[in-house]
């Protein structure tokens, strides 16, 4: 039973979780051109549901296969000094990273609004659910796609290590199709960042951190005031 979960979860990633993410999005933005009173806070709700939902489903898979929480990545670092000097300098990269687009970088971050604007919170109430979804990013998706992914890969195919990495990347850069194929491309690249400190430090504490730290960021880029300057401005009446 445990190996028909996990070959159904397989199938679910590759098979309809990119194309179910886009038609999602895709709703979204249609219910806020429409003007539907609270569809960006209703999208994050079902969303905290679902990375619940997957969560469970990995744990569920743990305990009907007697896996060991480790062999998951469910466990601390071999190394707790490494790993702290290892997050140290990430939080130093993100901090200045977030210091650098309050006065630069305009052109990116309107890219960033035209591939998953209708994401973006604005009000307080949503600001603060998305930041249960991104925190829960952090947790559900590198329990499955660096935790899960990588038992299940080296359990039921003959990959190596770097082929696993590589991967699952590519399949977790995929489930972001809704941001467009520059979306998929960078998302890939950090999910072979996140998985290379998987791998490096044999627990899910790390990315799970950094992924979090990642999605949150934007509150403190996209500030509600910054958004508002980004806009196109209006044309001009002649």
């Amino acid at each position: 039973m445990a190996t028909a979960l996990a070959h159904l979860l397989v199938a679910y990633l590759i098979l309809i979780a990119p194309w179910l993410s886009r038609l999602k999005y895709r709703q979204l933005q249609l219910r806020l051109a429409s003007g539907q009173v609270g569809a960006r806070i209703r999208f994050y709700q079902i969303a905290c549901i679902q990375q619940l939902a997957r969560i469970l489903i990995v744990l569920a898979l743990c305990l009907l296969s007697s896996i060991p929480p480790r062999a998951m990545g469910l466990a601390g670092p071999i190394s707790w000094y490494d790993t702290g000097r290892v997050l140290t300098i990430l939080a130093v990269v993100l901090a200045a990273s977030i210091v650098l687009f309050h006065f630069v970088g305009d052109w990116q971050l309107r890219r960033l609004l035209k591939m998953v604007g209708a994401l973006v919170p604005v009000s307080a109430t949503e600001r603060r659910w998305f930041a249960l979804v991104g925190l829960g990013a952090g947790v559900s998706e590198e329990i499955v796609f660096r935790g899960f992914l990588f038992f299940y890969l080296a359990r039921f195919t003959n990959f190596s290590s770097i082929q696993i990495i590589v991967a699952s990347s590519l399949l977790f850069g995929f489930c972001h199709i809704y941001q467009g194929w520059f979306g998929v491309l960078g998302t890939s690249l950090a999910g072979f960042c996140l998985a290379f400190l998987y791998a490096g430090t044999g627990s899910l504490l790390v990315p799970i951190v950094v992924h979090a730290a990642l999605d949150l960021r934007l509150l403190l880029i996209l500030t509600p005031k910054r958004i508002e300057k980004l806009q196109p401005a209006p044309p001009r009446l002649t």
